[in-house]
């Protein structure tokens, strides 16, 4: 996944202070070299207050050629689109604009995960969506191809190993050190795979499946940031505090949010920031013990990310929603909640600002998403109902209904989005009573 740059968080650095540390405990160094592996794998253990070391010495790694990486790429890609074929999730999201256009899945992790231990596979909810969902451009060749050029390295829980990618003629600022922050991430998935199930599946909704990445993923993601930590001060400059670049990144990502991909991918992408702010504020509040108890009491939806300028989360409810309009004549072939953050990039998709859409999030209660489709798939219609804790603003419907695709019905705390490709008129009627 995109992350927080390092030459943007080392740029920063230099206007903080003058001269940091010198003390060289740690070599900038090239991380297809066992030497370096280790050396960064032991600054992890340390970051992390483990009092032993569970493999002995460095988990599994292994090292591959850009050319062997694109083989493994390719393998998976042809693999997942055989094994899934059309789906009429694939036009639903493209329908609400969560993908730019319908196309190949993207495969269940393996080589595929965009630097992490597998947020990237669908949660195997049958009917639900599966937030690998659709990608058109954002997967294929010129997904490959960006995977090739950019990854340092992914942990894959189901092989239990770590696999770098190398770059002998890549050239450009801080590629070293990018690449030692990189594999500081995945060797953190493979500790936590020691202690967690990290190839847990059973997930019943999209947003249950997004909240458990952003405490896995902003594990890793804040132990990455107290590793840069680190770089930077054998650079001699003197880094901004890890526990503030969270809100770094993340004021980077909402300015320009597209940068992160489709809406659908820019979900995935800040849980990683999300999850990262939340590990901080445990850690500012009792250090390594405090990131470990977070995992206890870690929001089950992701609403429970959305920390405000005041510090505080909304609070995570039970998520139970009204159930979204039907179209009588077509089967239901799927249904799901996508949650607070979905609903985030959903709106920002649509042209909604960040403050709005960020503020309306917060109030998110819960969701009900219908997917309905003959056989063919030559019609889907969508359904999507949201309840919130206070009126969602008037702008929010004006945007969403501007382009004459969707139908937004408003209710005193309710959204009911409808949209489908029949070139007939649909009726849509509730499915059952409601408070």
């Amino acid at each position: 996944m995109r992350r927080a740059s390092f030459s943007a968080l080392a740029g920063l650095s230099l206007l903080t202070a003058g001269l940091g540390c010198k003390q060289r405990d740690l070599p900038i160094c090239d991380i297809t070299e066992r030497a370096c592996q280790v050396s960064i794998y032991y600054r992890v253990l340390n970051l992390r207050g483990d009092g032993y070391d569970p493999f002995g010495g460095l988990p599994p790694v292994s090292v591959v050629s850009e050319d062997e990486f694109r083989v493994m790429l390719e393998r998976e890609y042809a693999a997942a689109a055989a094994e899934n074929g059309p789906s009429p999730w694939d036009k639903a999201l493209a329908l609400l604009h969560f993908t730019s256009s319908e196309g190949a899945p993207v495969p269940v992790g393996g080589a595929a995960i965009d630097g992490g231990a597998g947020i990237d596979g669908a949660a195997g909810i049958d009917g639900a969506a599966g937030i690998d969902g659709a990608a058109g451009p954002d997967a294929g060749n010129s997904a490959i191809d960006d995977m090739v050029e950019h990854y340092y390295a992914f942990y894959d829980p189901a092989t239990k190993r770590v696999t770098i990618i190398s770059h002998p003629d890549q050239t450009g600022p801080y590629a070293l050190e990018e690449a030692m922050v990189t594999l500081a991430h995945e060797l953190v998935h493979a500790l936590q795979d020691r202690e967690i199930d990290l190839k847990k599946d059973d997930f019943q909704t999209s947003d249950e499946y997004l909240a458990n990445a952003g405490i896995v993923e902003g594990d890793a993601r804040f132990y990455e940031f107290l590793f840069t930590e680190e770089v930077i001060r054998l650079m001699g400059q003197r880094p901004i505090d890890a526990t503030q670049m969270p809100d770094v990144e993340l004021k980077a990502a909402y300015a320009d949010l597209s940068a992160a991909g489709s809406p659908l991918f820019a979900a995935q992408y800040l849980m990683y920031p999300l999850g990262a702010k939340y590990e901080a504020m445990a850690y500012r509040s009792g250090g390594n013990a405090a990131v470990r108890h977070a995992y206890a009491n870690a929001p089950i939806r992701t609403v429970g990310f959305l920390v405000g300028a005041d510090g505080r989360a909304p609070p995570v409810g039970s998520g139970d929603v009204c159930p979204a309009p039907a179209v009588g004549e077509l089967p239901t072939t799927g249904a799901d909640q996508f949650g607070a953050v979905l609903f985030y990039t959903f709106l920002r998709g649509w042209g909604v600002g960040h403050d709005v859409a960020f503020a309306a999030a917060q109030t998110w209660t819960g969701d009900d998403l219908r997917v309905q489709s003959n056989d063919d798939l030559t019609t889907v219609a969508v359904a999507w109902r949201l309840e919130f804790s206070a009126p969602p603003p008037a702008s929010i419907a004006q945007a969403l209904t501007a382009s004459g695709e969707l139908a937004v019905t408003t209710g005193a705390s309710s959204l009911e989005i409808t949209v489908s490709d029949s070139a007939l008129p649909l009726v849509w009627t509730p499915t059952a009573p409601c408070r």
